[in-house]
């Protein structure tokens, strides 16, 4: 029974040893596979990115800072100090971690503001 399990392990080894300087065939494979993943992971970005619709900056009801302070012509730290000043205002809006403001409310406190 030992000698049979030998040359059974035997044979086992002679089938899946490589060649010096031979591929193996699973490796093209794993290469198509991949070249294959890649293609797909492409497709799904641009029908990601051409679903996506721009919505004017004058149209959105709430502003990033960096949005903000292209609209209002304020620079982005000066921004931050002025959200950082008016935190119980109406016009800053948390939104999970990340301040957003919002636009009308916004312009109408520059509007009150003789200077910033």
């Amino acid at each position: 029974m030992k000698g049979k399990e030998v040359m059974e392990q035997i044979v086992y080894l002679q089938e899946y040893t490589v060649k010096p300087k031979t591929v193996p065939y699973m490796v093209p494979l794993a290469y198509d596979a991949i070249m294959r993943l890649d293609s797909k992971i492409k497709e799904a970005n641009s029908f990601k990115s051409t679903k996506k619709e721009h919505l004017p900056i004058w149209h959105k009801y709430l502003l990033t800072i960096e949005e903000a302070a292209e609209y209002f012509g304020i620079g982005e730290k000066r921004l931050r100090r002025i959200v950082a000043e008016n935190i119980g205002e109406d016009f800053v809006m948390e939104v999970g971690s990340q301040t957003r403001i919002k636009r009308e409310l916004f312009e109408q406190y520059l509007n009150r503001s003789g200077t910033i």
